[in-house]
């Protein structure tokens, strides 16, 4: 199946500087992803805060330039400066952000935030543009006495609903969901879930889906990818990911997921200290001052990501063993 988005090599690095005096360091923010995306189809990126996932995000969709790699979309390269190509292309590839009420305008009603793309890109008459609109956040479940209220009148939810068909009316085939439940409340969150379901198997929609809870990346996603420090650690189906989790990190995450299944004399698997600086990473595995199964190649020699069955690949010593 072709990607209709593909990730290849991806970095992004920012200089920083300690103190004047200092020669700056390079912070690897993102330090060589590869993923790739079929049409119809939902990749999950989790990680903890701070491993590059939102950043990942951003150069998805050409709002941040890369330090290396490049990104394509449709079998066309994502362009890193914003023009023409850019703004086209923007069109078809579309975020949905964590705060609905910072994401809209507090100025304009919700039909009329629905309706600005379309002007922008010069779609239909005034009349035709308010229609669509309408028809729009009627698909996403909004009723007609809500459309011309403003965002501060509106519930969570219903904000969420508003940016969802915003993001929509220009008919993308990428959704870049960055945390897109995570300020609702758990009743809310189910509803937006099942309509984003829902909205995919209509619109045939991929989306790359951040979040930090892993339940609803379990429910969405097709396929998973972890992140640590900038790299992908492991990455295979949402089944096999949380069925047999085989990175040392992805064992932790998993392992801290509430289920009412797991028996009670489980072992817990408690990660030791903080995620290391990443303007300077330590060597070896970014993971092994916090695994308690490192060994001497682990401080030494970074692990590359390679196959470990059909269809999931990690980057760990212990799996090279194996």
């Amino acid at each position: 199946m072709n990607p209709l988005l593909e990730v290849r090599d991806l970095a992004r690095h920012y200089p920083v500087r300690s103190a004047p005096w200092r020669r700056p360091a390079t912070l690897r923010a993102v330090d060589g992803v590869s993923l790739g995306l079929p049409a119809g189809r939902t990749l999950g990126l989790v990680g903890e805060s701070g491993c590059g996932k939102s950043t990942t995000a951003r150069l998805v969709l050409g709002l941040l330039p890369p330090t290396g790699g490049e990104v394509l979309f449709e079998g066309q390269p994502v362009p890193s400066v914003r023009g023409p190509r850019w703004r086209a292309l923007r069109q078809r590839m579309q975020m949905v952000y964590q705060d609905p009420l910072a994401a809209l305008d507090r100025r304009l009603p919700a039909q009329d935030q629905v309706a600005e793309p379309l002007a922008i890109f010069h779609r239909g008459t005034a009349a035709e543009r308010r229609e669509r609109a309408r028809a729009m956040l009627a698909s996403v479940g909004l009723t007609p006495a809500l459309m011309a209220r403003y965002p501060h009148e509106l519930s969570g939810g219903q904000r969420q609903r508003v940016v969802l068909a915003r993001a929509l009316i220009l008919g993308p085939a990428l959704l870049v969901c960055d945390e897109p439940v995570s300020a609702l409340d758990v009743s809310i969150q189910a509803q937006v879930i099942n309509l984003l379901q829902d909205l995919q198997e209509q619109h045939q929609l991929a989306y790359l889906f951040i979040s930090h809870d892993l339940k609803v990346v379990r429910q969405l996603s097709h396929e998973v990818a972890v992140m640590y420090l900038g790299r992908i650690v492991e990455q295979c189906t949402a089944q096999a990911l949380f069925s047999h989790p085989a990175h040392p990190y992805t064992q932790a995450l998993v392992a801290a997921v509430p289920s009412p299944w797991r028996s009670t004399r489980a072992p817990r698997i408690v990660l030791r200290g903080e995620p290391p600086n990443p303007a300077a990473p330590p060597a070896g595995c970014a993971f092994h001052s916090r695994c308690a199964q490192a060994m001497p190649a682990c401080r030494a020699v970074r692990p590359a990501l390679r196959e470990i069955a059909p269809g999931h690949a990690a980057a760990c010593h212990l799996l090279a063993q194996a």
